[in-house]
């Protein structure tokens, strides 16, 4: 019995995510340890950029996985298990915005220059602006983080995803529960309104 059980919980870690979730779901508690370690930091990543704020990014990454061991029992085979963990992370992080009005969803400094993460020109690629010389006036990018944050959830949520978390569309949509042409209308959208509220001489 013992050996069965050593042999079951080496076997569990090659499982796929939707097997290991059907697990949980049987009472296998042991299957959402084996998820926390593969999805703890990609949501963390996540939920950082849009609230802004450790100690909240923190809770909401707990709260997450609360969700999923309450409701294993209601995850849907056809969807993929990533899909319904970022939309159970999206919506907690939808509903603390709502409530404590958080709407920061990222400090374009935390990544701005560096070698590992997405620069400012891939937010506002050509053709809608040109902004080199931008890049690196403080000022104006301190103006672009309060258009930023003004800007509608589904708006945040879809350049958040696409442009910085570098998803693809298709997993966009998927995600968010809407077509690839909806995420790429809002990911234009979201850039057209930042070029226009941005101080900058597009002339060059």
């Amino acid at each position: 019995m013992h050996s069965k059980t050593q042999n079951d919980d080496m076997g569990i870690k090659n499982q796929t995510d939707e097997e290991l979730i059907r697990r949980l779901a049987d009472g296998y508690d042991p299957a959402l340890n084996i998820l926390i370690g593969r999805y703890k930091q990609k949501l963390f990543s996540f939920i950082f950029k849009y609230v802004q704020d450790q100690d909240v990014a923190y809770d909401i990454v707990q709260e997450t996985f609360i969700r999923v061991y309450t409701k294993a029992g209601s995850y849907k085979s056809e969807f993929a298990f990533s899909t319904w963990i970022y939309q159970i992370a999206i919506n907690l992080c939808r509903d603390r915005a709502r409530k404590q009005k958080l709407w920061q969803l990222v400090s374009l400094e935390t990544y701005i220059g560096t070698d590992s993460q997405k620069s400012f020109t891939d937010l506002l690629e050509a053709p809608l602006s040109n902004v080199e010389e931008l890049v690196g006036n403080r000022n104006q990018l301190r103006v672009l983080e309060k258009e930023i944050q003004k800007l509608p959830h589904k708006l945040k949520t879809a350049l958040l995803l696409f442009t910085v978390e570098g998803h693809s569309q298709e997993e966009c949509a998927k995600i968010l529960n809407v077509t690839a042409k909806t995420i790429e209308t809002r990911v234009y959208r979201a850039r057209k309104i930042l070029t226009k509220k941005i101080p900058i001489n597009f002339e060059g």
